[in-house]
């Protein structure tokens, strides 16, 4: 009996899962684009910036990757929730 209500208490766990959670980053190709200008910060801005000011550092990729999530992090917080409200 238990095995059953363990069983039917997973598959309303997945039902929620699947159909409540709405992923809002993924829900128009303008929030495809911030994603992608995103990432570009982070990965690409980010480590430019510090191969710059840390020329004999061994580590550079790894400061910048760190710079361009923080202010990719920031501008989330600031402009991309407003971006991303589901209406």
């Amino acid at each position: 009996m238990f095995v059953i209500q363990l069983i039917d208490f997973i598959l309303l766990i997945n039902k929620y899962i699947l159909y409540n959670i709405y992923m809002v980053h993924l829900s128009s190709l303008k929030m495809y684009g911030v994603m992608v200008f995103y990432s570009i910060i982070t990965y690409f801005l980010g480590p430019i910036v510090t191969r710059t000011f840390m020329n004999d550092h061994p580590d550079q990729c790894i400061a910048g990757f760190l710079l361009g999530f923080t202010i990719s992090v920031f501008l989330w917080m600031k402009f991309g929730r407003k971006l991303a409200e589901h209406k």
